[in-house]
């Protein structure tokens, strides 16, 4: 593979847009009218951008953010929007560029057989062989590490978190942008004429992107949350999942082990988007039904193309197994016309629809097509009838008869095929497209992605609270748990029915119950977990349970409580005990319990240090109360983007978990905002992604992280409280709400709100302070401004009283010799190598003006620095980023940009905050274009 570094790469995209910007300098266009039939003239590219960039390149060279500084304060309201977007478009080259390196990077590495060998530990370039080729070197046999790999369930929970901060369509035309860039790695093949075409497709899609107006208006619906959604598993997870596992099947016969079987199921999706309705009043019982309904009638529509191509590919004829014959003889009555010898069968009827292929039937000696053209036939009556579902139109009883109702009936006649060619030598069509049809219907089912649905605890509080005042017993918050969950039990046991149908009730109770009714309707395989968010009693799982037999549900959903708080993760395994501890529970869940963790507001809670060493005591505590009731547990890691809400590679955040906490290699985690369009935006990356994961619960699973010293656990367990305490004693107990007013003040919390980047809601309740703002726009904001604190507040104090106290050598052991530790550092260090203390002092003179919050602002930096200073002490490193050389190259490649937009973040924040009257829109476009480029240039959001 032909060479290039991410530097060329940035240079050439950034050339190449900075060309056709130019070419339209000082260019005056005209927008459409508007309602008041005005039209507005605009300048395309206002010459303050050109010198704005100038000023970030001399930056650059001496270090002197000064003149970045007064060219921003010079210019109009219109001229930083543009300068933004213009910015904007710079920071997207250089994710761009970043992405596929690499991918290059990891090709490269894999080619030349380096990887596995020298450079394993480099999450950039883990593989499939080097990581085989490491556990054999361990001992492991082959045939374990084929049965290790047949045994894992990745599942990967799409979320709709608001911190995806590119629209759409910008991300689909980045896609674009990848795949010219491949063309590009092989330049010196290409003619003059073909290089220079090539870069007019590159100029072409920056042209567009430029021109398409990266503001949303409008707030996104969930629904329409579900379609994006829909779109990124459809365009690039179907196009990876059959090449993860034909890569797979290579990297096994490679070290002597067979291929997967062909039913192999290791893979699967899920979505939270339009089922998580904690917090969020958009997320309604119908919203659920039509997300559901859309998503089984988009994925029919896959199977139905799929089966179209087989329907050219598999035109043999003569010998076929026995259960092949019996299932054509079986689909045989499906077709009424009348047939002739000779003449063609299965042919469409009017009421079969148009078809474009094999419209007329097919040659009756076809078998293999002729079990095709009954499951395409199914397959259109079932898409046709989830078009009735989805309008609310009634269904046609012929088509809902043959409807495919379960993955196991659709993969059926696909695996008889299967079987069928292998027994009579076809075994090369076998394993070709008939064979990724397999594996596809797998892992997307009649679902595309099972919908988990989510709702908070106080919530079900409510409704119960309703129910039993009306039934005269009082109020149902009131009683102990004890009271309540003898109750719980009583009625989920009992035969007579609770629920008066005359019950007076709240909107918010009639939703929650109306959402279980909806859910009793639903196909149980299309939907995943109940996730109880804010879980801190037995009871609030035994109440899910009661409301779901309460609206007639017969197959109840899987319950998965969610701890979420510091405190809540140290109650855990107590609350798990004692729901474990009832009879009627532990027989219901037949031995499996979902436990899902919250990593996003443990951080928010008590800081980094603490939240990760109370997740990986929690996982401990729990896989030992699960042990002790002969109950597996399945954990599933909220886990969001950025460092600060338990995102990382996935190798570094594997080894912050506990030997035996992936049992039998079951992973479940939670894909947020961003990280959707990183981790999938295109089906190559999509494959690298899947590897990742798949990589590091195989190593995990058969070469689990040692055992820490008993000097080691009580060592981190102090640090964890020495850095929670002063956590919160900054953020939650400051004199005066200080920390408060400093945070509104010196952030851009309140602009966020405007971003219309996600429909849920910025706080759980319409009151309230920090408490109840959200995990994600608490860490959002830091992000922008580039203090990052709640990655780091609390740790440099840690670290230092140890270091006082002479631990500087224990510390230093504890990263050489404890994976879990060293892994924490490292991730530390990487969000530390993100910030900038020069950029947080300039928002701190644009922002602040009280002298108290100066001085808070400034003992901030001192803490930064100081944690800075120790981390670096522990690792025995002169540098942040010392063991990461890509990425540092990344963030410097990226700084003068990425600097210069903070410049005009911070001005149009003084600008907003000083203004008089009706804010312009320019103004308010400029403050949502330097979020945007913000979060492309720091590579997270929130």
């Amino acid at each position: 593979m032909s060479g290039g570094t991410i530097t060329s790469d940035f240079a050439m995209l950034t050339a190449q847009l900075l060309e056709i910007l130019r070419a339209h300098e000082g260019m005056r266009v005209f927008s459409p009218r508007n309602e008041a039939g005005e039209v507005t003239e605009h300048i395309l590219l206002p010459k303050a951008s050109l010198k704005l960039l100038d000023a970030a390149e001399e930056y650059q060279k001496t270090g002197d953010f000064k003149k970045v500084v007064s060219t921003v304060e010079k210019m109009d309201d219109y001229d930083m929007m543009i300068s933004g977007r213009v910015l904007q478009e710079i920071l997207v080259q250089a994710g761009l560029a970043e992405a596929h390196h690499r991918l290059r990077t990891f090709k490269n590495s894999v080619s030349s057989e380096v990887q596995g060998v020298t450079n394993t530990e480099d999450s950039s370039v883990v593989s499939f062989i080097g990581t085989f080729e490491k556990l054999v070197q361990k001992g492991i046999k082959p045939a374990d590490i084929r049965e290790a790999i047949i045994q894992q369930k990745i599942e990967l929970v799409l979320t709709a978190h608001p911190t995806e901060a590119q629209r759409r369509s910008a991300l689909k035309k980045h896609e674009q942008m990848l795949q010219q860039m491949k063309v590009h790695d092989a330049k010196d093949q290409l003619t003059p004429g073909q290089l220079a075409g090539l870069y007019d497709k590159i100029k072409a899609i920056q042209w567009s992107c430029w021109r398409t107006n990266t503001v949303r208006r409008t707030r996104p619906t969930p629904e329409g949350e579900a379609r994006n959604g829909m779109l990124v598993i459809e365009e690039t997870v179907w196009k990876a999942v059959p090449e993860h596992y034909r890569r797979l099947d290579r990297c096994l016969t490679r070290i002597g082990a067979s291929p997967l079987p062909f039913d192999a199921s290791i893979l699967k999706m899920s979505s939270w988007m339009g089922g998580d309705r904690d917090g969020n009043p958009n997320v309604t019982w119908e919203v659920t039904k039509k997300v559901v309904t859309l998503l089984r009638w988009r994925v029919v529509e896959l199977y139905y193309r799929e089966v179209d191509e087989l329907l050219y590919e598999l035109s043999m004829s003569g010998g076929i197994s026995q259960e092949m014959m019996d299932e054509v003889a079986a689909v045989s009555s499906m077709w009424t016309a009348p047939h002739r010898p000779g003449s063609k069968v299965c042919r469409p009827d009017e009421r079969s629809g148009v078809h474009w292929n094999f419209h007329t039937g097919v040659a009756e000696d076809e078998p293999y097509r002729r079990l095709l053209m009954a499951v395409r036939r199914r397959c259109y009556r079932t898409k046709v009838s989830m078009e009735a579902q989805y309008l609310g139109k009634p269904n046609d009883p012929d088509f809902e008869k043959e409807a495919f109702n379960s993955t196991e009936e659709l993969a059926r006649p696909f695996e008889i095929m299967y079987a069928s060619l292998v027994e009579n030598g076809d075994e090369i069509m076998a394993n070709g497209r008939l064979l990724d049809l397999i594996r596809r219907v797998r892992t997307f089912g009649l679902c595309m992605a099972c919908l988990d649905v989510r709702q908070e605890s106080d919530r079900h509080a409510e409704v119960m609270d309703t129910l039993t005042s009306f039934l005269d017993l009082g109020k149902f918050s009131n009683w102990t748990e004890k009271e309540r969950c003898d109750f719980l039990i009583k009625e989920i046991q009992s035969k007579r029915p609770l629920l008066p149908a005359e019950m007076e009730m709240s909107e918010m109770v009639r939703e929650i119950l109306s959402t279980y009714q909806i859910i009793a309707t639903l196909p149980s395989e299309s939907l995943g977990a109940y996730v109880i968010s804010m879980t801190r009693t037995t009871s609030d799982i035994l109440t899910v349970c009661l409301l779901q037999k309460l609206r007639g549900v017969k197959k109840f959903m899987r319950v998965a409580p969610l701890f979420e708080t510091r405190e809540d993760l140290i109650n855990a395994p107590k609350v798990m005990d004692a729901v474990l501890s009832v009879p009627w529970y532990r027989n219901h869940i037949q031995g499996k319990q979902e436990v899902m963790l919250g990593y996003s507001d443990s951080v928010k809670d008590a800081g980094k240090f603490a939240s990760t060493w109370e997740l990986h005591r929690a996982m401990e505590n729990l896989l030992e109360v699960g042990k002790k009731h002969c109950v597996d547990i399945t954990f599933f890691h909220g886990r969001g983007g950025s460092i600060g809400r338990g995102g990382g590679p996935p190798h570094h955040i594997m080894l912050a978990q506990p030997a035996g906490s992936l049992q039998n290699g079951h992973l479940r985690l939670t894909v947020q905002g961003e990280m959707i369009g990183r981790n999938f935006p295109s089906p190559e990356v999509a494959e690298r992604s899947l590897e990742q994961y798949s990589t590091a619960v195989l190593e995990h699973t058969l070469a689990p992280p040692p055992l820490p010293k008993a000097e080691f656990r009580a060592a981190m367990q102090e640090l964890a409280d020495i850095s929670a305490k002063h956590y919160q004693d900054t953020v939650f107990k400051s004199e005066g709400d200080i920390f408060v007013r400093f945070f509104h003040t010196f952030t851009p919390t309140s602009e966020l709100g405007q971003m219309n980047i996600g429909s849920r809601p910025a706080k759980r309740r319409n009151y309230g302070g920090i408490d109840t703002l959200r995990a994600i726009p608490w860490i959002f904001a830091w992000t922008q401004t580039r203090l990052l604190l709640p990655v780091w507040l609390g740790n440099g104090v840690a670290l230092q009283k140890f270091i006082d106290h002479g631990k500087l050598p224990l510390l230093q052991q504890m990263y050489k010799e404890w994976p879990f530790f060293s892994s924490m550092l490292d991730l530390i260090d990487v969000e530390l190598g993100k910030a900038s203390p020069v950029i947080t002092e300039h928002y701190e003179s644009k922002t602040v003006s009280d002298d108290d919050l100066k001085k808070l602002g400034a003992t901030l930096r001192d803490g930064l620095q100081q944690t800075i200073t120790n981390i670096l002490k522990v690792k025995r490193s002169s540098e942040l980023l010392s063991s990461e050389p890509n990425l540092k190259t990344a963030i410097d490649m990226r700084r003068p940009f990425l600097d210069a937009t903070h410049a005009i973040q911070a001005e149009v924040l003084s600008r907003l905050r000083h203004s008089q009257g009706e804010v312009p829109n320019e103004l308010r476009d400029a403050m949502i274009i330097s979020i945007q480029g913000i979060a492309a240039g720091m590579q997270n959001t929130g």
